[in-house]
């Protein structure tokens, strides 16, 4: 026997998880004669999930799989009538909307919030959707802002790009300073290098000993 719950509605939002936006649809439900005190707002995906290592006379067990027995045909049907744009934004990754608006502009044929935006006034004055012209005036305001964060965005990524880039070409620049500066050790015929000679580099010997033959001349 289902679980005794009156669907309200579901819907579409977006939600960010694991740095992404992605489509979520929810539920809303209530107990029969209380929707207007007391309603549940749920995941779709998480009323799915039932346990099946609980002892199945348990009461949360047997809750759970009520509300999902409920809901799961009202769920399965209203995703059947669900139509994902072609190209466009779903009504769902827009705030500005509301479901209840959302579901009138379907009826009226409209899928995505570049429709509505880009609508003639002749096209919005058959919607009859009180403030349409606000709302498709909303949409364009929405997709401009939303595409110069987007910009920004990828500019700001282009930067953080160059900069590390500019990095790596001065530690290279310096690796390449650090190299071309040291001295490459003496070699004997078979590759291996020469043993360093003790006693005073050639130069300096020569400095001293002219020194010390001045001196015995004066």
């Amino acid at each position: 026997m289902a679980a005794p719950i009156r669907i309200l509605r579901f819907w579409e939002e977006y939600q960010k998880r694991n740095g992404e936006i992605v489509p979520v649809d929810m539920v809303e439900y209530c107990a029969p004669g209380m929707a207007q005190r007391s309603t549940t707002v749920a995941v779709v995906a998480n009323l799915k999930k039932i346990r099946t290592d609980i002892d199945p006379d348990n009461p949360a067990f047997l809750m759970a799989r009520e509300r999902w027995a409920a809901i799961e045909p009202a769920y399965a049907a209203w995703k059947a009538g669900q139509e994902t744009p072609a190209n466009g934004t779903p009504f769902g990754a827009w705030a500005g909307i509301t479901p209840q608006q959302a579901e009138v502009l379907r009826t009226f044929g409209f899928r995505s919030v570049e429709e509505i935006a880009e609508a003639s006034d002749g096209v919005l004055s058959r919607v009859q959707l009180p403030g349409i012209r606000d709302l498709a005036t909303n949409a364009k305001n929405w997709l401009a802002s939303r595409d110069q964060v987007a910009v920004s965005e990828t500019m700001s990524k282009m930067q953080a790009e160059n900069a590390e880039l500019r990095d790596q070409i001065e530690e290279m620049r310096q690796m390449l300073v650090e190299m071309s500066q040291r001295k490459e050790p003496d070699l004997e015929a078979d590759g291996s290098e020469a043993p360093r000679r003790r006693g005073r580099p050639p130069k300096v010997r020569d400095e001293v000993e002219t020194g010390i033959e001045a001196e015995a001349a004066a």
